[in-house]
Formats: C-alpha cells, structure tokens, sequence
C-alpha cells in the first residue's frame, strides 16, 4: 500500500511539474513574440488637446514603428505605421476621445 502512495504521490508531482514547465514555456514563446523598438529610437510627448509624440530615428537604419496609448486603461492603437528614416523625425497625435494616455512605441 505505501509503494501504490508513494507512486501516486510521485505521478503527481511529476505532472505539476510537466504543468509548470509547460506554463513556463509558454509565456517565454509568447515573449519571443513581442518584438521591442530598438532603444536608438526615441519619442516625446506632449498632452495639448491631445497627445501629440514626436518620434526620433537615431539608428543607423530606417525604422517602422506606431503608437501605442491607452483609452479609460484599455490599450489603444492606431492604424498607423510610421517609416522614418534615419536621423529624421516625424510626429503623430490623437485626440483626447480617442486616447488618454501615451504608453509606448511598437513595432509595426
């Protein structure tokens, strides 16, 4: 009887450890998914019946990126993608009904 315990009790870890690994897995391949602006490229932001960001190419490369803002906490982002080439700037806004909050800049 302790060796039928001691097999259930084993089984038993062994498949919460197949569970965390496998959670573990899958938050790596979805973080393999993001893909990050690269850090040469850099925004200002300005909140002025809205928010305008001013977004700088300082890469060596051309560079596509968008906006991302937030909306009462709710990510919002446009359908814009912003091809800037190297050493330029360009800029974008949003209106306040649309966006409250600037987050971030993304891939496109």
């Amino acid at each position: 009887m302790k060796k039928l315990a001691h097999a259930m009790a084993s089984g038993a870890a062994a498949l919460g450890l197949l569970a965390g690994a496998q959670g573990v897995a899958q938050a790596e391949a979805q973080a393999d998914d993001v893909r990050a602006v690269p850090s040469c490229v850099k925004s200002e932001w300005t909140l002025m019946g809205g928010i305008i960001v001013t977004i700088t190419n300082e890469c060596s490369t051309t560079q596509q990126v968008n906006v991302r803002y937030s909306f009462n906490g709710e990510p919002f982002i446009p359908d814009k993608c912003h091809t800037i080439a190297p050493g330029k700037s360009v800029s974008t806004s949003e209106p306040m009904w649309s966006a409250s909050r600037f987050e971030g800049l993304i891939p496109c």
